[in-house]
């Protein structure tokens, strides 16, 4: 796809240009599909969510408001379907559980000892305090378990970037995740 600015982008939207709109769909629709594939492990859900955000984008065409580059644009709206759908299945909470008993801690914290959602609760309050980056990188690591390529490319940063944003998401969860031992 020819560069497009995200001013002259939402312009040209804004006049109902469909052509433009199907240049972007035939652009990315395939890798946004394959990755929403990969991370909710269903085609049919991939396909719903890659459906749901051309179609919300079509609709919405006349407020879109873009700041960045259109494939970044594509790829966080589809991690915010992906994680609106997790939230709407309660797969949210089966990702975390997965990401305890798979940490570090796994000996400490099984899955029998999370058994109370007041634990869950807290800790995801818990990695709100981690900042912005950290926590997303963190989150999409664990909890939407993509890579640490996947991240960098979807975030446009190097691999060494995602791993140190990484390893400081560690550091100061740590304590956060100790607090939460003493209730168990």
């Amino acid at each position: 796809m020819p560069e497009i600015m995200p001013d002259d982008l939402t312009d040209r939207l804004r006049t109902d240009d469909f052509k433009l709109f199907e240049l972007i769909f035939n652009t990315y629709w395939e890798e946004l599909y394959t990755y929403a594939a990969r991370v909710t492990g269903s085609d049919a859900d991939a396909q719903d969510i890659i459906q749901d955000l051309f179609t919300s984008i079509w609709e919405r065409r006349h407020q879109l408001e873009l700041h960045t580059h259109i494939r970044y644009y594509l790829f966080s709206a589809v991690r915010k379907h992906i994680l609106r759908k997790f939230r709407d299945d309660g797969l949210k909470e089966k990702h975390l559980e997965k990401f305890i008993t798979h940490s570090e801690l796994r000996t400490e914290l099984t899955l029998n000892t999370i058994i109370h959602k007041d634990i869950i609760t807290q800790l995801q309050q818990d990695l709100q305090h981690l900042p912005e980056k950290e926590r997303q990188v963190f989150e999409w690591y664990h909890f939407d378990e993509l890579s640490i390529r996947e991240i960098a490319l979807m975030h446009g940063t190097a691999e060494q970037t995602v791993r140190n944003q990484l390893g400081n998401a560690y550091r100061k969860a740590r304590p956060l995740l100790n607090r939460l031992l003493m209730f168990l």
